[in-house]
């Protein structure tokens, strides 16, 4: 029962010191279950007396059941501080405890922000330029905080603390802003905010046809032009003091607004640019407004020059002669001078367009150039165009006086050219023709030299002269009026690092011998022009050198059965090779040789056992600068079983419809043919017609039956080295099988004793001192023979030769022992013994007769013996 009336005692405690606080502490005093702020200090929590236990829970636990993971004991009224430290991280609902449920108060971390807005157009103007004219500006409060404002019923005098701050370029602190709406002028003030909603925009005056409030008017003479920063802050109940300055929570950040005179600035982003780079203007004016903009005082620029050009399909950058009805070129800035008259009339519609500002008061304009953009100073110039669709609007507009200018100077750029190499080729080779350009997307190429057209060649076909681009005029649908440059020679697309290359394949290309220029140019101008238009260019040098071909044979005579090789070298590159001709008695070849990268070509020349012995002539034919063989052989010309040499390339508009033969030249092979030298002159003669461009090259060469001699080898004696040499019409490089037999060796009966001596062996031929004829030799070592007579055989491998002779290995002659000295002493008287003379050795030829001798040797020795 004590305990009740002591419940009952602090009920109307509370209710007292309700009824006695002043009227400014309401702001401070939480109803059951209302919204507390983090930081704020000073509360009462409704009838809940001091010393009352809350509970506050994790985050999906029981409020009911569950054990709480804080609590915070109640202080006396006016005197409970919604501590960081305690609820930063605790926020969300209080509970009396013990496990009741009932919510006594939500604790909230505090949140603001602001936007300012054009009253008028409800445009987002935070951080944008507005202008000094007619615009007025309205404040939006983003915040949690109205529900603490909604849920306390304030009255007056009490104190929010929320505030919107606005400082000048001087730092001068608003509190107040005029909004100036007539007749009565009036100010809406910035301190101690009640907003009302989650988005709340300041009352203020109500103008007519304004969907906003006026917060702020901009023409007032009070307000400068320049640069604001205004934010927004809450320091209800201290509580900015306890928390701190925190962004988006205390304190919003901090915008601007930029009041702008009633004009115009037109800027670009570079002083100079090289032609064919692009650059931007920024026009900063009235936000949402339109602006006229031109390339000023260029209509005195003729073909093939332009200017800077305003680069089509751009945001609110509209086609000049038609925004809202409002044709800008008929615009005058000066009276009877418009805008269309003013500018370049090449693709007049490039240079002057009608921009609508964005809602920041700018818009930037991207202008293009290229290699024909004239390299001057321009003057951009944009006027304000007050465009209103709801109002008629004039034809012209003169003598406006808001405008602005900047100046923009092109510069021609450049561009070089080299060539691949050391600047000398033969025609038939590739070179690679590069550079660099910074003037142009293209660079053109063409050729001037010796025969060549005096205002250049093309490049593809030098006796072709190349013509400065014309331009031609293109009238459109809607009745405007273009040109472009039209033109019939190429050149090559520049890359993005500014450099080009182009490859230029000389085969085929009619070029005399002699020295060249290469011009890259800028714009399609040919020599003549460049200067007169306004082309950039650059040169190289190059040195043409007439193709030839050499050649020469492995051998001035070859054997049957020989290989012949037939070697040279072929300068230009001819892609088709080079064409051998080989021509004798019954006997006509023609075939193609591959050339290598360095023009030497090789042949080889077989199956020439079945040629008749004689003189032979070859012609290496060059196709030089068509790159194709002028005359050539074709089979079943006129008539089957025969072969003509024909022109292809010149006669091929007399090609004969039904055979397909062309008319022939002469007869190569078959009845009436040529042989021979006859067939090889006639072939130089077709050659050397002016109507024929292929060069040639002359040879001739033996044909032999194939011999082998070996020179004379005389005497030889056992142990003896020496070699076996001979010479041959066989080629350098042939093997010949050498043999060396006894001419004793013979079959024997198996029971007989037998032996053999000689060599064997293979050697190749060499090339010796005289032409056709080369040499080889054979070394022999004759330790292991016996004395006898031997038969030396030589045979070719590749061709089928033999060679024999013979000759004798005599046996060693004696060494002769050295005589000592003798001693003088005494000796006895000796009867001599008569001592037999050595029989000579016979001189005759050895063979059989060799065992002959040597019994007889043996029967002198034993009548020695037997007298000793």
């Amino acid at each position: 029962m004590k305990a009740k009336i002591s419940i009952m005692l602090l009920a109307l405690v509370a209710v007292a010191l309700v009824a006695v606080a002043p009227a400014a502490a309401v702001v401070g005093t939480v109803p059951a279950g209302g919204v507390a702020l983090v930081g704020e200090e000073g509360l009462t929590l409704g009838a809940i007396p001091a010393g009352t236990t809350l509970e506050w829970f994790e985050s999906g636990a029981n409020p009911l059941t569950d054990t709480p993971a804080y609590t915070y004991i109640t202080q006396a009224a006016g005197a409970n501080v919604i501590d960081p430290s305690t609820f930063q991280t605790r926020t969300g609902n209080w509970y009396l405890a013990p496990n009741t449920g009932t919510v006594v108060m939500n604790v909230q971390m505090p949140s603001i922000d602001v936007k300012a807005y054009n009253a008028g157009t409800q445009e987002d103007m935070t951080n944008e330029r507005v202008v000094k004219d007619s615009t007025y500006i309205n404040f939006r409060v983003d915040s949690n905080l109205y529900t603490v404002v909604t849920q306390r019923a304030l009255v007056a005098g009490d104190k929010t603390d929320i505030k919107i701050v606005v400082v000048d370029g001087e730092g001068t602190t608003y509190t107040a802003l005029y909004n100036d709406v007539a007749p009565a002028v009036t100010t809406t003030g910035l301190t101690n905010l009640v907003p009302t909603t989650s988005q709340f925009n300041l009352p203020g005056a109500v103008i007519a046809g304004v969907p906003l409030q006026s917060n702020w008017a901009l023409d007032r003479t009070d307000y400068k032009a320049g640069v604001y920063t205004f934010y927004v802050q809450v320091n209800l109940n201290s509580l900015k003091d306890n928390l701190g300055t925190i962004t988006g929570v205390t304190k919003s950040d901090v915008y601007t607004i930029e009041l702008g005179k009633d004009d115009v600035k037109i800027e670009a982003n570079k002083d100079t640019v090289v032609r064919n780079n692009d650059f931007s203007v920024t026009i900063t004016g009235r936000p949402n407004e339109y602006y006229v903009l031109w390339v000023k005082g260029t209509s005195s620029i003729t073909a093939p020059d332009t200017a800077p050009y305003i680069k089509p399909n751009q945001n609110s950058v509209y086609d000049p002669t038609s925004v809202e009805g409002t044709n800008a070129g008929i615009y005058q800035f000066r009276a009877g001078q418009a805008v269309a008259a003013d500018v370049c009339a090449i693709g007049a519609n490039d240079y002057y367009a009608m921009v609508k500002l964005a809602s920041s008061g700018t818009r930037t304009v991207g202008f293009g150039t290229d290699e024909t953009t004239k390299d001057q100073t321009y003057t951009i110039r944009t006027d304000y165009y007050p465009l209103d669709a709801s109002v008629p609007q004039p034809a012209v507009v003169a003598n406006n006086p808001t405008y602005d200018t900047v100046k923009v100077k092109v510069e021609a750029g450049d561009v070089t050219i080299t060539a691949s190499g050391d600047s000398s080729y033969y025609i038939g080779e590739e070179i690679v023709i590069s550079g660099t350009n910074t003037d142009s997307d293209f660079t053109w190429v063409f050729i001037t030299g010796p025969n060549l057209p005096n205002k250049g060649g093309s490049i593809e076909d030098p006796r072709v002269g190349v013509n400065t681009a014309v331009v031609t005029s293109i009238f459109y649908p809607d009745g405007t009026l273009d040109t472009v440059p039209v033109t019939a020679w190429t050149g090559e697309n520049v890359e993005t690092d500014d450099t080009w290359e182009y490859k230029w394949d000389t085969a085929g290309v009619n070029l005399d011998a002699g020295t060249y220029t290469i011009y890259a140019v800028t714009t399609a101008t040919n020599k003549d022009d460049l200067g007169t238009a306004d082309a950039t260019y650059g040169t190289a040098s190059i040195v043409i050198k007439k193709p030839f071909v050499t050649a020469t044979t492995s051998s001035a005579t070859v054997a049957k059965g020989d290989d012949m090789y037939i070697t040279g070298n072929a300068e230009g590159d001819p892609t088709q090779g080079i064409a051998v001709w080989i021509l004798g008695k019954n006997y006509a070849l023609q075939t193609t040789e591959t050339v290598e990268d360095n023009g030497a070509f090789e042949y080889k020349f077989s199956n020439t056992a079945n040629l008749a012995a004689g003189q032979y002539f070859v012609v290496v034919q060059h196709p030089m600068y068509n790159d194709q063989f002028d005359l050539a052989p074709q089979a079943g010309n006129p008539a089957g079983g025969q072969t003509a040499v024909v022109r292809p390339i010149l006669d091929a508009q007399l090609i004969d419809p039904i055979t397909g033969n062309f008319p022939p030249v002469f007869i190569l092979e078959g009845t009436g043919s040529l042989q021979g030298s006859d067939a090889a002159t006639a072939l130089v003669n077709a050659m050397d017609s002016p109507d024929i461009d292929d060069t040639y090259y002359k040879l001739t060469f033996m044909v032999e039956e194939p011999w082998i001699m070996i020179d004379a080898i005389g005497d030889k004696y056992v142990g003896e080295t020496f070699s076996i040499t001979g010479t041959t019409n066989l080629a350098v490089g042939d093997q010949l099988i050498v043999e060396a037999t006894s001419s004793s060796f013979k079959p024997t009966e198996k029971t007989q004793a037998g032996g053999f001596s000689g060599a064997s062996g293979t050697v190749l031929v060499t090339a010796g001192d005289k032409d056709g004829v080369n040499v080889w030799e054979f070394a022999v070592d004759a330790s292991t023979f016996t004395p006898d007579e031997y038969i030396v055989t030589v045979e070719g491998v590749e061709a089928q030769q033999t060679a024999t002779q013979t000759f004798n290995v005599l046996k060693a002659e004696p060494t002769a022992e050295p005589t000592a000295t003798p001693v003088e002493t005494a000796q006895p008287t000796a009867t001599p013994v008569p001592t037999a003379e050595p029989t000579p050795e016979s001189t005759a030829t050895p063979g059989f007769g060799v065992l002959v001798a040597l019994i007889g040797l043996g029967a002198v020795a034993a009548l020695i013996v037997r007298k000793d």
